[in-house]
């Protein structure tokens, strides 16, 4: 029981670290990625957590990248979180979040609705983003879901709607190996590319050395899987799953609800990476998953 992509509410999950391994422990996971977006803080004091005793704990992070004008996220697993190329970039990336705030807070101020940084200000979170602009429309009584947040005032075509300005696939790639940890480009099927199109995505991700392709992820059909299945064996990358868990409330993305790997890929699963079995983290072993 594995996944490898999760999220705190040190950046846009519900749940503290703590909730989020008790809740890994609960759904009997064995093994355990916690990679919130642009920050590294839920990976302190995991040693605390009496849970924690129960997983094979794996340090990561998920980095907003900009390719062709389009945000890609690139999950970075088994980072060394002290890593200096890594913190400065991710100290980089909370900016340009924040900046991002600061921006949706004017523009929401025109339109009379007040208030968006300093509700900001009160969260848990190091790196702020839509997710919490959407809560924060919500909770004012400006939209009904984020669904409706999204379409009505932060999307491409909404009212407050602000470009980001993210790092590049290189630059994310490049810090994630300098601390130490395999890059995988996450949930590929959700940009909605072409087949011809995520190849030339794959290529220049392999390229700067990325290693890896989310192949199993939550809400994807049995035909994508094949698909992605297809694609990762053809670019030769490493296959990883996660369930990119933010929220109990969202059941069909919980903890571990993830497909299994098909037969035909499973000898790329990325437990068989080399700087997987050369790291014990946790209370698990690499062999356990062999």
């Amino acid at each position: 029981m594995i996944d490898l992509h999760t999220h705190t509410h040190f950046s846009d999950g519900s749940l503290s670290p703590e909730q989020l391994i008790q809740r890994a422990v609960a759904n009997r996971l064995t093994h355990l990625a916690i990679t919130d977006h642009d920050c590294t803080g839920a990976l302190e004091n995991l040693v605390d957590i009496p849970e924690a005793a129960a997983l094979q704990i794996i340090p990561g992070v998920e980095i907003s990248t900009l390719w062709q004008q389009r945000e890609i996220h690139i999950v970075g697993l088994f980072i060394d979180k002290r890593e200096k190329t890594l913190q400065d970039l991710t100290r980089n990336q909370q900016q340009l979040r924040m900046a991002r705030i600061e921006e949706f807070d004017q523009r929401l101020d025109k339109i009379g609705i007040p208030g968006l940084l300093a509700y900001i200000k009160t969260l848990p979170c190091q790196a702020a983003g839509r997710n919490h602009v959407a809560d924060f429309l919500i909770e004012n009584g400006k939209a009904v879901d984020k669904q409706q947040a999204f379409k009505k005032f932060l999307g491409n075509t909404g009212r407050v709607k602000t470009a980001a300005h993210w790092c590049e696939i290189g630059t994310a790639v490049m810090a994630i190996r300098s601390a130490g940890g395999i890059a995988v480009l996450a949930h590929p099927d959700r940009y909605k590319y072409t087949r011809n199109k995520l190849n030339l995505l794959l290529d220049e991700f392999k390229e700067c050395g990325g290693e890896g392709l989310e192949v199993s992820y939550s809400n994807l059909s049995h035909d994508q899987l094949l698909r992605l299945a297809t694609v990762c064996e053809q670019q030769e990358l490493w296959a990883s799953v996660g369930s990119d868990f933010h929220t109990p409330a969202a059941g069909w993305m919980d903890i571990g609800r993830i497909r299994q790997l098909p037969q035909g890929c499973r000898e790329r699963a990325i437990w068989h990476h080399p700087r997987w079995s050369a790291t014990s983290v946790g209370a698990g072993t690499a062999q356990e998953l062999n």
